[in-house]
């Protein structure tokens, strides 16, 4: 149970970084594309996984109830994500990132406060 506690805190302290991070990358999506933009997005992608995979490993340890998205509902715009990033839809991979990934996020970051 400790090693689950100490995996959410350090996913905590991550989301401290990641969240503004997923905010800067959906402004370069939105018509400030950087050269680096799409290092930089699977960057932040990468991180989402990686939370994504603590979260599955230690949701029995967090505050899930803060937690408004449904899972089922996740995994449906991750894999629509997915394709946009596939196709290169920019505008698309920012609304999902804002509509969606960054509300969980946010909300991942209060249910983690163990």
């Amino acid at each position: 149970m400790n090693e689950k506690k100490e995996a959410v805190e350090v996913a905590r302290e991550y989301l401290e970084k990641l969240i503004p991070g997923m905010e800067t990358l959906c402004r370069e999506l939105k018509g400030e594309r950087q050269a680096d933009t799409d290092d930089f997005q699977k960057q932040c992608i990468d991180g989402l996984n990686w939370v994504i995979e603590i979260y599955n490993r230690t949701s029995d340890v967090m505050d899930i109830g803060k937690i408004r998205v449904e899972k089922q509902e996740l995994n449906a715009k991750l894999m629509e994500l997915g394709t946009a990033i596939k196709d290169r839809e920019d505008g698309k991979i920012a609304q999902t990132l804002e509509d969606i990934v960054i509300p969980f996020l946010k909300d991942l970051k209060e249910a983690s406060k163990i």
